[in-house]
């Protein structure tokens, strides 16, 4: 699925079924910054895009199809923003930095993303869209994990650092700078605070300095 399209807020607009299934998912991440997750409804989606509630339901059989969308375009851009992040550092550390950078950019541009996330990871029960979900995050890691594994090897970070354990730091520090933005009530200082974050994440990387 491609990245959703601006908002449309004119209801006259005929838009195709990709086109209107990619706006619906945009509207939902708009909801989840701007209402919490918990509190969007068709009706609320169909308000949003200047279309009828009937109109949603044409393009999704259901709620929890909407979510497999949403969080299908999440899995598919977050995969494409590591890619085009990593393409161009040689290091793999930098390539770990760069990664890092991209990741809170992309929260900060889509900050519904870790509450329709957060929201979804609560509950207990299993079911085809938490499945979605842990499969995004499960790969995500893996990823990570083989930058963290090239950069032990490459001598860059500590022989015994778990390649396995180093990607729950880096997430965990990015859900932190997430927090605090919901705290704040504004995701405008995200990438400054990432800058002074990321040399103390990589300090806990390398480990006390034995001398």
């Amino acid at each position: 699925m491609d990245t959703p399209t601006t908002l449309q807020t004119t209801p006259r607009q005929r838009l195709n079924s990709d086109e209107r299934q990619r706006g619906i998912v945009a509207a939902v991440l708009v909801l989840a910054r701007e209402r919490g997750p918990e509190a969007i409804t068709a009706q609320a989606i169909a308000d949003r895009i200047g279309v009828t509630q009937g109109a949603i339901f044409r393009h999704f059989p259901d709620k929890a199809a909407i979510w497999m969308a949403v969080f299908a375009w999440v899995r598919e851009s977050l995969a494409t923003v590591l890619a085009t992040a990593i393409a161009k550092p040689k290091s793999p550390l930098a390539k770990i930095e760069a990664a890092f950078f991209a990741h809170v950019a992309f929260i900060a541009a889509n900050p519904g993303v870790p509450r329709a996330l957060f929201h979804e990871l609560q509950y207990p029960d299993d079911s085809p869209v938490r499945a979605e979900v842990r499969t995004m995050i499960s790969g995500y890691r893996e990823r990570l994990a083989s930058l963290f594994a090239a950069a032990r090897s490459a001598g860059e970070l500590p022989a015994d650092l778990d390649p396995g354990l180093a990607p729950v730091l880096f997430i965990g520090a990015i859900q932190g700078l997430v927090i605090e933005s919901a705290i704040a009530g504004s995701e405008a200082g995200m990438m400054a605070r990432a800058r002074q974050m990321f040399p103390l994440l990589l300090d806990g990387y390398r480990g006390r300095d034995e001398r």
